[in-house]
């Protein structure tokens, strides 16, 4: 039995919210957060739909982050490496032993949205208390009880379904992941490019390179829920 929470962190001081105010229409996502021996972690992070300059400017002046480099850009997608400035959160010994997994952060202009995975009620009550601890606001929007149904069925905050597919894939991911795969896309070398899959299924290349990744990390998602791995911490 676990928990998927779904919630709000409310508070200028949290990185990357004021990137987000310099980009309010963009959407602006933590990929990874890659920790270092020593000194502050390097996030990645995914920038859509807004434009170059306006995401320079948006670092720029950003306070919360520093050291920023554009590490792809694929269409409307772009992907910077920066990393936070200040020294770490108190009290952070509170989430030394808390095993939870963020699925999503996004930072808005006004704090992040996440949500993450926990394995039990004690690990989401130490999660807030050290997001109150912070003096971060904290709106629980979701919290889901979610385990294996006798019938071999998901059962969790987006209902019932067939665990053939993870939850929240679209019908166009699935029809994307489908058609790479038929396709050769996957195949080692591969029979097949981004642009042949594209032009195939009739969209641009950088929808269909959004398509692919959304879709894998669903499938990375539901299969780290049901194998029970955690993933590292160095």
């Amino acid at each position: 039995m676990g928990l998927i929470a779904e919630f709000r962190m409310t508070s200028k001081e949290l990185p990357l919210v004021d990137v987000a105010e310099g980009v309010p229409d963009a959407t602006v996502e933590f990929e990874s957060v890659q920790g270092r021996p020593s000194g502050a972690p390097t996030f990645i992070v995914r920038i859509v739909d807004a434009d170059a300059d306006a995401i320079e400017a948006a670092f720029a002046d950003a306070d919360s982050v520093t050291d920023h480099s554009l590490i792809v850009a694929d269409g409307a997608t772009r992907r910077y490496r920066c990393r936070p400035t200040g020294g770490p959160p108190t009290e952070l010994e509170l989430l030394a032993d808390n095993g939870s997994i963020p699925d999503r952060v996004l930072a808005t202009p006004s704090g992040w949205e996440e949500r993450r995975w926990f394995a039990d009620r004690e690990e989401f009550d130490q999660f807030r208390t050290f997001c109150r601890a912070n003096d971060y606001g904290f709106r629980l929007d979701r919290l889901v009880e979610t385990d294996e149904g006798s019938d071999g069925r998901a059962t969790g905050p987006f209902g019932t379904s067939d665990r053939s597919w993870p939850r929240e894939m679209t019908d166009a991911q699935r029809e994307a992941l489908v058609t790479a795969h038929e396709m050769g896309y996957f195949d080692t070398p591969r029979a097949a490019t981004m642009a042949d899959v594209a032009d195939e299924l009739g969209v641009a290349s950088a929808s269909l390179s959004e398509r692919l990744r959304r879709a894998q990390n669903h499938l990375v998602t539901e299969f780290r829920r049901t194998s029970g791995i955690k993933p590292r911490t160095n």
